[in-house]
């Protein structure tokens, strides 16, 4: 407000200086000039008078002479006044018109605006830098989890088009360089209630300064980074940035899961995706040579993975160099069916389209299944606006970057416990992941699940607390109950970590013993967690299915029903 109230001043400092001098002259000269009353006596206008009079000129209202008729001398005045006045006017009004469709006074007035917004927002909230793909996505997860998001871009007209989308009207969103530390302050980096920062831009030299920026002003704050360049990565895990996603890594890591354990893999991505998309069927990729389109960053990686899972591959690419080091390598895009059956299509299992181009490897994939109706194909897709393409290409596994890269953030930033349980599933015997797909599998009637923490706190811990003074030890199972169903339902979820201090519990069982600070990931329907927080806020439903009994309500009752109950137990023990 200061700014603005500075840049108003000094624009309008001229302007303002010659209204009132002009204004006050006319008034000081009109009140000199004699004129004549009804009964012809000579009279002189007071100051208030000539100063009404000449406001009422200068802005052209003209209600007329005041307080007797003109003489002709007077209205000479007046006239000759006139002019002076009139453009006095015009010129403030022209600079004042000029002040607000000036880009640097309505830039002032946007943050001002903006950090007036920052200000108002009383509840945890995440600062976002960058609003491309990834980040639309990102703030889109953090709403509908019930978290806010400030949101800082480079790009004027994404934040335009953020505004223009109802879903963002009430973000606070500012046009700006986010790897500014005076942007990042301005969006509440400072501020108490802020809970970390996430940065997806696609610029990694803005991203590592704006990681770096963010852990030197608040190191307790979580930053979580978007890198697609592994020295950049390095560099921004060396300094403390709590979680680095770089997605050709992330999915190179989920290839090598479906090649390795396809239960594994669905059950992660049963995990990860949106709620209430259909689940994804079980994908069984072939043993096999294989050939990778493309060497680059995502290629490279592709081929690491298939190198450690000890798979055979062919290697095309337009670029010789890359060539070098590989066994079989064959000079080309992938595009031409040439090229592909001099790399063997015909005996191939399985095709990576990974070049940097989204036509580039559809052109690929058509080609190739054009060839072999066999292969197992997976693509690589750059550009958001090509969904409904990769989709209907015959692809079985797509690399949408900014859905890998959102999928992820959101995981750890709403839910560290998920990031836990998926590097426990990854690590556990395949044992484990069978248990895990048949418990979702029975619950989720097809659909991605919810996801949900559940911390055993505060209000949530009433139950917990009232159960223990009653002599009840209250289980998983009893929380994971319709405690509103006269009839035995279970709620349609899955406990998939239970978290006690240091200790973590995977798929705990429904007779596990629940204490007060606890905290539970579950993932299940929507309407079970609606349910289970119902049960969790009403401790008597609770204890009463906990005891088989219908318990009194209210404090007062309770304290008798138990004075009651320790007197019967007196005296059946003598």
């Amino acid at each position: 407000m200061n700014d603005i109230v500075w840049l108003t001043m000094r624009r309008m400092r001229t302007p303002l200086i010659a209204l009132i001098l002009v204004y006050f002259c006319s008034v000081f000269i009109i009140a000199s000039v004699p004129g004549i009353d009804p009964q012809g006596a000579p009279t002189r206008m007071t100051y208030l008078e000539a100063a009404y009079f000449v406001a009422i000129m200068a802005t052209t209202i003209g209600f007329g002479e005041i307080p007797y008729p003109f003489t002709d001398a007077q209205r000479l005045t007046a006239y000759i006044l006139l002019l002076p006045n009139v453009v006095a006017w015009l010129y403030s009004i022209g600079t004042i018109l000029g002040l607000f469709l000036d880009p640097q006074f309505r830039e002032v007035l946007q943050r001002s605006r903006f950090s007036q917004r920052v200000r108002g927002l009383g509840d945890p909230f995440f600062i976002v830098c960058g609003f491309g793909n990834t980040g639309s996505m990102v703030v889109n997860g953090l709403m509908h989890r019930g978290l806010h998001a400030v949101v800082l871009e480079k790009k004027a007209e994404s934040v335009q088009r953020m505004f223009l989308d109802e879903r963002f009207q009430r973000v606070p969103g500012l046009a700006c360089n986010p790897a500014s530390r005076a942007h990042l302050e301005l969006a509440g980096l400072s501020a108490p209630n802020c809970r970390g920062v996430i940065v997806t831009t696609n610029d990694d030299h803005a991203n590592l300064k704006i990681s770096i920026t963010a852990k030197l002003l608040r190191p307790e704050l979580t930053v979580l980074a978007r890198s697609e360049n592994r020295r950049v990565s390095d560099n921004m895990s060396s300094f403390g940035t709590d979680y680095v996603v770089d997605p050709y890594a992330i999915f190179s890591e989920r290839l090598f899961l479906a090649l390795s354990s396809p239960v594994k893999y669905l059950v992660q991505d049963w995990l990860i995706s949106v709620p209430g998309s259909t689940l994804r069927e079980a994908l069984n990729p072939p043993t096999g040579r294989w050939i990778v389109c493309g060497a680059g960053r995502f290629g490279s990686r592709m081929l690491e993975q298939l190198r450690e899972s000890a798979m055979p591959f062919t290697v095309v690419d337009v670029h010789p160099d890359r060539l070098e080091g590989f066994e079989y390598g064959v000079l080309g895009r992938g595009t031409e069916a040439a090229t592909l059956l001099e790399a063997g299509i015909k005996d191939a299992v399985g095709i990576i389209a990974g070049t940097g181009d989204d036509v580039d490897n559809l052109s690929v994939i058509l080609t190739a299944l054009d060839l072999n109706r066999n292969l197992f194909v997976v693509g690589r897709q750059e550009n958001q606006e090509n969904d409904q393409l990769f989709d209907a290409s015959g692809a079985h596994l797509v690399a949408r970057r900014s859905l890998i890269v959102a999928r992820r953030i959101l995981a750890v930033a709403t839910t560290p416990l998920l990031q836990t349980f998926l590097q426990h599933l990854v690590a556990s015997p395949p044992e484990f992941a069978e248990r895990t797909a048949g418990r979702l599998k029975s619950v989720l009637d097809g659909r991605a699940p919810n996801l949900w923490v559940v911390d055993l706190r505060g209000n949530m811990a009433d139950g917990l607390r009232y159960a223990r003074e009653d002599g009840v030890r209250l289980k998983l199972g009893h929380i994971t109950h319709n405690t509103r169903s006269e009839d035995a339902e279970d709620l349609s979820c899955v406990c998939l970590v239970l978290e006690r201090g240091a200790q973590r519990i995977f798929l705990p069982d429904a007779d596990y013993e629940l204490l007060e600070s606890d905290r539970l990931l579950f993932a299940g329907r929507g309407s079970a967690r609606r349910e289970m927080l119902w049960g969790l806020s009403d401790a008597n439903s609770l204890l009463g299915y906990a005891t088989n009994k219908q318990l009194p309500r209210g404090a007062i009752w309770r304290w008798l029903w138990r004075r009651q109950r320790g007197a019967q137990a007196d005296n059946s023990s003598e």
